[in-house]
Parts: C-alpha cells; structure tokens; sequence
C-alpha cells in the first residue's frame, strides 16, 4: 500500500491536497488555486499513512526536499530506515549525504546487555578462558564499558531498541 502525503497550503484561502507520490504532487501543485484564483506556490507537506514516518519527520521532509524523500528514501528497508535515522538525528548527517552513508551503519536491534551478550559470543572473547573462570565475568559491566567508551550508541525508536556500532 502506498504511503498517503498531503499539501497544507499556508495560504489560509486555500485548502490542501493529498498525494501519494511525487507526480501526483508536481501535477495537483501546478494548478492548485486559492479562494481568490490565485495560484497556490507554499506548502506544508504531512505525512498522512504509510511506513518509514518516522524517517520522514527525521529528515524533515518539505516542498524543498520531497523529491529527495521520493527519489532516496521513501523505499528504504526498515534497517535501511533506522540506519537513515540515526544518522539524521544523532549524528546530525545533512539529508543528501545520508544515503551514502547508510551502509557503513552497523546496526543491533535489542538492549545494550543483548548487544554485549551477542558480541561476546559471536567474538569468542572468552573462549581462552577456563571454563570456571567465566563465570566471573560482568556482563552488564561489560555492556555499560562499552557505551561509556564511545564503542555503541544506543537509541529508542518507537517500542524497539537499537544499538549502533562505532
């Protein structure tokens, strides 16, 4: 199903339009007229349903940028999304770079003790150690050194939780 956008003109004479890609925009923009018969040229543009709004309120989506949001991101997957996310609100990347740097992105979806847990595994930090000396180790210990040294952000979005990798 396609995402659902609408035209809110700043003119107050005039009402809006929904929209559900950039065609349709440029074509009902072209000829929207205010009460007066004037041509309509500002507008804010909402994001009404769909996937990726949280990507669109990140970005900052307007008139300027929405054949940007077409042409780059409205597709993204959803990690592709979390990872444009991230670099928007937290690393403060400009819109059109971001695509370039999507990739370099490591992304974890769980809390940061998940994170730790999985690295250690997948890393085989302990495996040179005795079997009976492992269980001494501090995991959540762990898990908070490596956020408080820079190695992991960890950020909420909506009801997940992601840890991204520096």
């Amino acid at each position: 199903m396609p995402n659902t956008y609408h035209a809110t003109p700043y003119d107050i004479s005039a009402t809006g339009f929904y929209f559900e890609n950039l065609e349709e925009y440029r074509s009902k923009a072209a000829t929207h007229r205010n009460a007066y018969g004037d041509l309509v040229e500002e507008f804010d543009i909402q994001f009404i349903d769909g996937d990726n709004y949280h990507l669109f309120r990140s970005l900052g989506v307007n008139q300027a940028t929405l054949a940007l949001w077409f042409d780059q991101f409205e597709d993204l997957t959803d990690d592709q999304a979390v990872a444009a996310i991230y670099l928007a609100e937290y690393v403060g990347v400009a819109t059109e770079e971001i695509i370039d740097q999507i990739d370099d992105v490591m992304l974890f979806e769980g809390s940061l003790l998940e994170y730790a847990e999985d690295y250690v595994e997948s890393t085989g930090l302990l495996n040179e150690a005795p079997e009976s000396l492992r269980f001494y180790f501090d995991m959540e210990s762990f898990a908070r050194d490596l956020r408080y040294a820079g190695d992991v952000t960890e950020f909420d979005l909506g009801e997940r939780q992601w840890i991204v990798q520096l």
